[in-house]
């Protein structure tokens, strides 16, 4: 029974997520001969200490409630779900906003340590709320298993991104700033589309406190994990950066995306395995936790 199930849907699903994202992972590996021929090391500095400025605000705006949105789906019958999106989006809205008050007051501190020129250092927050939007949506078609929307969605945001990137720095001659609009651009487009989509399908507007206490339960918990992970991931850049200069952070950030290729193939896996696990879980019965316990034994002697 297991092998069945096993084949029927999370080898498929995973071997989906698999293609999508070295699709994905490709299309900034494409990009990345392009940029460095057309970007100084100083400029691509830039681009990279943005991306990790993104990645920071990104805990706090929203304070990691997508993940609950992906939990609760599972749980249809306890929650109303459309209500709980809703209330996931207030969170997000709010928190969204004293982030941007807090990052605007300290915006020149942000920019010296980082490297980022002030006004971009603004457009971070904003980019980040639009990038949640997008992230809330993807859990949705992942906790739905649907592994072929989900893929389309990421690959053709990327795309974009890609497109919008040459036009403006190889096309206009727009160097880094080129970039960060390409970027910002094909996030915040896709974000409104997807909020829009959002409202119309998963959303009912009405304020639940016990939604909204839930969510920052889920979500809150898991800020001091992802800020570890921000911490292992960016250290060494913000310290390349002040130590010795954009240039070598640049050059540090362009190498590293070549590396960032062995991760691909236990992310994919992962995307797929998580809905499967959970929706297994909540049969609740005694045959299936066993056999998924052995199925745990075959993946870790496997790595």
């Amino acid at each position: 029974m297991l092998n069945k199930i096993f084949k029927s849907s999370l080898i498929k699903a995973s071997g989906v997520y698999t293609l999508s994202s070295i699709i994905n992972a490709g299309i900034p590996f494409i990009l990345l001969p392009i940029l460095t021929r057309y970007l100084s090391p100083e400029e691509y500095g830039i681009v990279a200490m943005f991306s990790i400025l993104l990645s920071i605000m990104g805990v706090f705006t929203g304070l990691s409630v997508h993940g609950a949105i992906n939990r609760v789906y599972l749980d249809s019958d306890k929650f109303n779900f459309k209500e709980y999106v809703y209330n996931c989006l207030l969170i997000l809205f709010i928190s969204s906003i004293l982030v941007f008050l807090i990052v605007y007051i300290f915006k020149s501190y942000v920019s010296k340590i980082s490297g980022v020129p002030s006004f971009w250092v603004s457009c971070v927050v904003v980019v980040s709320f639009f990038q949640f939007i997008f992230l809330s949506t993807l859990s949705i078609y992942q906790a739905q298993m649907n592994a072929k929307v989900y893929s389309f969605v990421q690959i053709f945001q990327s795309t974009l991104n890609a497109l919008l990137t040459i036009v403006l720095v190889v096309m206009l001659g727009m160097g880094w700033e080129g970039r960060l609009i390409g970027q910002s651009v094909s996030v915040i487009i896709f974000g409104t589309i997807l909020l829009i989509y959002l409202y119309r399908k998963w959303i009912t507007p009405r304020i639940n406190k016990l939604y909204i206490k839930h969510a920052l339960k889920f979500g809150i918990p898991l800020i001091p994990h992802t800020i570890g992970g921000m911490i292992i991931m960016a250290t060494d850049r913000f310290m390349i950066n002040n130590m010795l200069g954009l240039k070598e952070a640049g050059l540090y950030t362009a190498g590293m995306q070549i590396g960032m290729i062995i991760g691909i193939l236990t992310d994919s896996f992962n995307k797929a395995w998580a809905p499967w696990l959970f929706i297994k879980l909540n049969e609740n019965r005694r045959e299936i936790k066993l056999k998924i316990v052995k199925l745990h034994m075959v993946i870790l002697s496997a790595c």
